[in-house]
């Protein structure tokens, strides 16, 4: 049975469907919290983690990089890390290529690893953990990481996200924590304080009721704004603020049919049966929250960068809050992740090429210039010092931001989680029953 749900997770992640504003559990490389923010300077050679197996040897080496995402301007930042670290180490060379989520990703590392050509280092989403390392294909970093004399200058998350089975398998350099942007203007005028945001499911609730404008039965403001489909980014993170638990990672077991899941599902679904939203559909349509026509949103530094860019007269009304909590606290964090592979020839020099992407002056030159997140304990005062209005609120985000589950079969589970989503959304069925149909679905494709 084993061998059978690995050849299918294979199959599922080279057709794996990317959703949401957290694509993949990622997003294809993002943007900066700030476009005006200032040029960081080039790593100096002092900070270059450079290992003696790398240092000594002189052996020349090539290494080849590849990273999730097709975003111009992370290409054009690591581009320059990697000029910077060949330059300061003339003997490696690094071969650097670049993939869509998706499919596209999927097929090209299916390919490498079935054809004994597995790349050396790889930047891939959180979703690929599971059946990469349980295939052998993610090599273990513990012993790299126990040694690494920056090890305790990472945050904990960037740690937690890239583990799986008791193993450190991978480092995240970004993780687009979700938390809540909302109009200082609409809520003035609604007689709300823009001082007192939503905490609670239930002034949520309240507040949205209040911030919603119709025309007739046309809805042309959502008090708070969410997708009516392909959501797994919306329902996950509710579900988890409710105590439940989603999927058993321990024991491979979806439980998205436990009744806190459908207690989450029918508060989501009751801002529909109470005409409360402008329909949309997640990573297809643009956020009406972005257009002018919403009050309330779940966002990232890329949507506040996006809102940014676009020109609108209100961005100076954007303000910024945690994400909502019921029973804990929770948001949705798309993770990108570094990984070794475990067939790689040359793990001391990938190694310490990975080493110098977090040193302090890499991982700024990444914050500012492609949106990567400061996943460096050290660079916390600075990110909230530069980015003021938006760095507080993301930095606490980031310590309740929470991934897709590990599972092999993360594909299905985003599949049919977002079926019952959307049964339960436009009123086909309540929300316990939609997610229990969707469960005998997800089993009976896993053969259980």
């Amino acid at each position: 049975m084993k061998k059978r749900i690995l050849q299918l997770a294979a199959v599922l992640l080279t057709a794996a469907i990317t959703v949401g504003g957290f694509a993949g559990c990622g997003t294809g490389g993002g943007t900066s919290p700030s476009s005006e923010a200032p040029a960081a300077e080039a790593p100096s050679t002092s900070e270059a983690s450079v290992s003696e197996a790398a240092a000594d040897s002189g052996e020349a080496v090539t290494l080849s990089f590849i990273r999730a995402g097709t975003d111009e301007r992370a290409q054009a930042a690591y581009e320059a890390l990697i000029k910077e670290y060949t330059a300061q180490n003339p003997h490696i060379t690094i071969e650097y290529q670049q993939y869509n989520f998706g499919a596209e990703l999927e097929t090209k590392m299916n390919t490498l690893y079935a054809s004994g050509s597995a790349p050396d280092v790889v930047r891939a989403p959180i979703s690929t953990i599971a059946q990469r390392a349980s295939m052998g294909q993610y090599a273990p970093l513990d012993s790299y990481i126990d040694s690494w004399d920056e090890k305790d200058n990472i945050i904990d998350n960037a740690y937690e996200v890239g583990a799986y089975k008791d193993h450190r398998y991978g480092i995240a350099v970004n993780i687009e924590a979700s938390f809540l942007f909302y109009r200082k203007d609409h809520f003035e005028e609604a007689g709300l304080d823009p001082a007192k945001p939503p905490t609670t499911w239930e002034e949520l609730s309240d507040y949205a009721e209040k911030l919603t404008v119709r025309e007739g039965d046309t809805v042309t403001r959502m008090g708070f704004s969410f997708p009516m489909s392909l959501a797994h980014v919306t329902i996950i993170p509710f579900a988890r603020q409710n105590g439940a638990q989603l999927v058993d990672e321990e024991n491979d077991e979806a439980l998205f049919n436990d009744p806190k899941v459908a207690e989450a599902l029918d508060y989501l679904a009751s801002y529909s049966a109470r005409n409360m939203l402008i329909p949309y559909i997640n990573n297809k349509d643009q956020n009406p929250f972005e257009l002018g026509k919403g009050s309330i949103t779940v966002g990232s530094l890329g949507t506040y960068d996006t809102i940014k860019a676009s020109g609108v007269d209100w961005v100076d009304q954007l303000m910024f809050a945690p994400m909502v909590g019921r029973e804990k606290q929770s948001g949705f964090g798309g993770c990108q992740i570094m990984f070794l592979s475990e067939e790689g020839e040359h793990k001391d020099q990938s190694w310490d090429f990975v080493k110098y992407l977090f040193t302090d002056d890499s991982v700024w030159k990444l914050v500012t210039e492609a949106g990567a997140t400061p996943v460096k304990k050290g660079l916390s005062d600075k990110f909230a010092q530069e980015f003021p209005e938006i760095g507080p609120t993301y930095l606490d985000a980031l310590t309740y931001a929470q991934g897709m589950p590990k599972v092999e079969w993360a594909a299905l589970f985003e599949k049919y989680l977002c079926v019952a989503y959307e049964e339960a959304m436009y009123g086909k069925k309540d929300a316990q029953t939609a997610l229990d149909d969707a469960m005998v679905q997800l089993n009976s494709e896993l053969g259980r």
